[in-house]
């Protein structure tokens, strides 16, 4: 049985124009860590704040550990304090006031005084900062004040774990080794975790499973690689990742595009009018005067360089290759492109 589910949860604030979330079910395992991806206003905070109990429904049902904690109509409403979650703020929300150990030990405090000490060295221990229990949060970097926030939602053991983009204050060069942390530290407690986060790299390096939201909209929840190469719509295909979409029609050959024809693995009907999802590291190209494609520009990233190319039609792919692979805008070009996986949307 799932430890967390959502059942048709909806959510209006007075005065919007469109539910903040609307009509939203997904479900999360035991020990399982679930990451909720997508734009600013897409609903990721508020589905945090619903499963907090910061939240009520508006319509729909929350179950936490198969206990009904949220109703619509506020028929059944389990209060924040209560509902066995532990939180993880974007901005850590530490009391400056307290030491490292009275932080981590604030959500104890009904626990005896022995109990509570020998709880906070364990997570300090934990999460490595036993040697800090002493000092004062605004004396912490902002990595060791993420793991203070962290060891402070571990401490009572909660049923589940929800962290607001919890790397967003953090050097971009400590984010990877966060991240790791993080994750064994999940791993080792056994704790479900339900993380929001705006970054799909973030999601796919964390997450046993990605979902991604779209104006309070659940596009899509799947394994992290299955969003990446098989994406339900052609907004997920972009937000995880740079997708551009070639016209094709369907016949009996396969998918006909301007940069060749492809197999069609979904049966589609010959005459059938699709999008073909085309990803930069499925793009080649070779410099040829006499070709019909022109680089417009190139975009440095370190390890590589990304072309954008103008196709014969106008429209525009962008191909991925190495940082050393240099040229002008305005080279002509011969492009080629290789799927590895076919994916088409169809052209209403």
């Amino acid at each position: 049985m799932a430890l967390l589910v959502l059942d048709a949860v909806t959510k209006r604030f007075p005065g919007a124009a469109a539910p903040a979330v609307e009509r939203l079910a997904l479900a999360a395992a035991r020990g399982e860590i679930l990451g909720l991806v997508g734009p600013s206003g897409c609903g990721k905070t508020t589905t945090l704040r619903l499963i907090a109990g910061f939240e009520a429904p508006d319509e729909g049902e929350i179950l936490i550990g198969g206990r009904t904690v949220a109703r619509a109509g506020g028929r059944e409403f389990v209060p924040p304090e209560v509902r066995g979650v532990g939180i993880v703020f974007q901005d850590y929300a530490l009391f400056p006031h307290l030491r490292v150990a009275g932080n981590v030990a604030f959500g104890l405090a009904e626990r005896p005084a022995g109990t509570r000490r020998a709880r906070t060295r364990e997570v300090l221990d934990l999460v490595g900062l036993a040697a800090f229990a002493d000092r004062y949060p605004h004396e912490l970097s902002g990595g060791q004040q993420q793991r203070v926030a962290l060891a402070r939602a571990l401490a009572p053991s909660p049923a589940a774990i929800l962290l607001d983009e919890p790397f967003s204050n953090v050097d971009a060069e400590l984010r990877a080794e966060l991240r790791e942390q993080v994750r064994e530290l999940l791993r080792a407690t056994g704790t479900t975790a339900v993380f929001v986060t705006h970054d799909h790299e973030e999601a796919f390096t964390l997450a046993d499973r990605v979902g991604v939201l779209h104006a309070g909209r659940l596009e899509q929840l799947d394994a992290p690689e299955v969003v990446y190469h098989r994406p339900a719509t052609p907004f997920v295909a972009a937000f995880v990742g740079d997708a551009d979409f070639l016209g094709g029609t369907v016949t009996g050959a396969g998918i006909v595009t301007e940069m060749g024809t492809f197999p069609d693995p979904d049966g589609l009907p010959p005459g059938a009018r699709v999008h073909l999802m085309i990803r930069p590291d499925d793009v080649g190209f070779t410099p040829d005067p006499e070709g019909d494609t022109v680089v417009v520009r190139r975009d440095f990233r370190g390890p590589v360089n990304v072309y954008c190319l103008r196709l014969p039609s106008g429209r525009r792919v962008h191909s991925s290759q190495p940082s050393t692979a240099i040229l002008p805008p305005g080279t002509r070009v011969r492009a080629t492109a290789e799927l590895l996986h076919v994916v088409t949307f169809p052209i209403a």
